[in-house]
């Protein structure tokens, strides 16, 4: 009889046992005892890219797609090579901000862009696909810079650049050479930042602009200064400046 009650009550205790287990439930987390479900995973968002920053990757892309159309055109392979990677990587720095504001043109230079990158990669090189290819991704980065370079900025860069060859006039006219060889580079400092919205308002004038700009920076870092060569530039530059003062809009 004992044994009996022993063996009844040995079940009962692990009946309660099996069902104290399966009824336990985890412990509510602190949102759910809020009342506030808990958060799925997230997924990856679009990095926030400031206008500053779109506007410096816009340069930077536009460069060295530059720096690849003439190593294409000069047949450098192996420049070409190095320079595929580093369009893919500068366009990643501010994709993210291009997307949401400029729909339409961030379609344009995937499309471009891509091919692009494919052509560098090619063993021999096939200089016509990737001219063509980078020609046109070019023509979008400036279709892109002119939407982030208003005329008013050209126009502020454009009176700058006045202002430093005027001075610059009177150090080569009085053959201060030190002065000459600080306030040439800066002229080019200045055009950096607005020249990416001339080229596709005007690429006359942008061309004219760079035919006086580029020598008369080469030349004021010469020793002796030739005055006379550097004089002429300089009133080719003025005249350029002021005509862009007058046209861009």
């Amino acid at each position: 009889m004992n044994k009996h009650v022993s063996l009844i009550t040995a079940t009962l205790l692990l009946s309660a046992s099996l069902l104290s287990a399966c009824g336990s439930a985890p412990a509510p987390s602190a949102q759910a005892t809020n009342g506030q479900a808990s958060p799925a995973p997230s997924k990856t968002e679009n990095k926030a890219v400031s206008d500053a920053a779109i506007k410096e990757g816009t340069a930077k892309l536009l460069k060295t797609a530059k720096q690849l159309r003439k190593a294409v055109t000069a047949g450098d392979e192996a420049k070409v090579k190095e320079l595929g990677p580093k369009l893919e990587d500068a366009w990643g720095s501010f994709e993210d901000g291009v997307k949401p504001k400029y729909p339409d043109l961030y379609e344009q230079i995937e499309k471009n862009l891509d091919p692009t990158i494919a052509a560098t990669k090619a063993s021999p090189l096939n200089k016509d696909v990737l001219s063509k290819a980078n020609d046109q991704l070019l023509q979008t980065l400036y279709d892109l810079s002119q939407k982030l370079i208003p005329a008013d900025q050209i126009k502020a860069g454009a009176t700058q650049m006045l202002g430093i060859a005027g001075d610059l006039k009177k150090e080569i006219e009085a053959g201060n050479e030190a002065k000459v060889k600080e306030l040439g580079p800066t002229l080019e400092d200045v055009w950096s930042t607005f020249e990416d919205g001339v080229r596709p308002r005007s690429a006359e004038l942008y061309e004219k602009l760079e035919k006086s700009l580029n020598p008369e920076v080469a030349g004021s870092q010469k020793s002796p200064l030739d005055k006379q060569a550097l004089s002429q530039l300089n009133d080719g530059l003025t005249q350029a400046l002021n005509e862009m003062l007058q046209t861009i809009k």
